[in-house]
């Protein structure tokens, strides 16, 4: 019965993934609107044409233990955002915006990109290539110029209802690197039913599915064991991810 469940979570996972590379990575924005004054990201790289404007290579490494096939916490392709002090991609104790919860409850990142990309406020848009699997980083560009030198990252943890790793608005260096620890946020959005029926990770494989509440964002409490889920295999403790930042020119 173990293996069967193992072998399960396997299949489950690589349609996981692939459901995440097949939403993620597209910016959005009309041919003569943000994308002509801002850096465009694609697929990891950045395409920066002027003098004034700084490029950035993120490290995002995920934490979270490696407990077994397609358990512990893969997090889906993170959401990157170099923005001005006056905007926030979330806050803690604020509620979130739906495209915030889309990627907390089920890694779709379409729409917050889109929204991220025709912000005024929001100087340039990246997103990771794949889901970082725990122990596992990937390395994402993002270009910032003066003004707009805050940066903010979202990316879901997949065996869980609605928690996201996430970075509020923190400066990056003028000049060499800086290192940061994420911790999960529980998004408000759905209930932590911790139920196989409502998680759409390779640990149940049911995306779309939820008991919705209507709370503000908070720090999560992590796995309880009160529904399907084994604290000891999907659990956490701390960070859940770490970020290191540095300017490459």
């Amino acid at each position: 019965m173990l293996r069967s469940f193992r072998v399960i979570s396997i299949i489950a996972l690589f349609a996981f993934i692939w459901s995440c590379e097949d939403n993620g990575g597209n910016l959005t924005g009309s041919s003569d609107g943000p994308e002509l004054r801002r850096g465009v990201v694609q697929d990891g790289a950045v395409n920066i044409n002027r003098r004034g404007v700084a490029e950035y290579e993120i490290i995002f490494t995920n934490l979270t233990p490696a407990t077994g096939p397609g358990a512990s916490q893969p997090m889906s392709p993170p959401v990157l955002a170099a923005h001005t002090k006056f905007f926030h991609v979330f806050q803690k104790g604020a509620y979130a915006s739906t495209e915030i919860a889309q990627i907390a409850e089920d890694a779709v990142s379409g729409p917050l990109v889109e929204s991220l990309g025709n912000n005024g406020l929001v100087y340039n848009v990246a997103q990771g290539d794949g889901v970082v699997f725990p122990g596992a980083s990937t390395t994402i560009n993002i270009a910032a110029s003066v003004g707009f030198r805050k940066l903010s990252i979202v990316s879901m943890l997949v065996n869980t209802n609605d928690a996201f790793a996430g970075l509020d608005a923190i400066h990056m260096p003028a000049r060499g690197s800086k290192t940061v620890y994420l911790y999960a946020y529980d998004a408000g959005s759905e209930e932590n039913t911790e139920s196989f029926d409502h998680i759409p990770g390779p640990c149940c494989g049911s995306p779309h599915v939820r008991v919705p509440t209507n709370e503000r964002i908070k720090l999560h409490g992590g796995i309880t064991g009160n529904g399907d889920l084994d604290a000891a295999l999907y659990g956490w403790h701390g960070a859940v991810a770490k970020v290191t930042i540095t300017r490459v020119n």
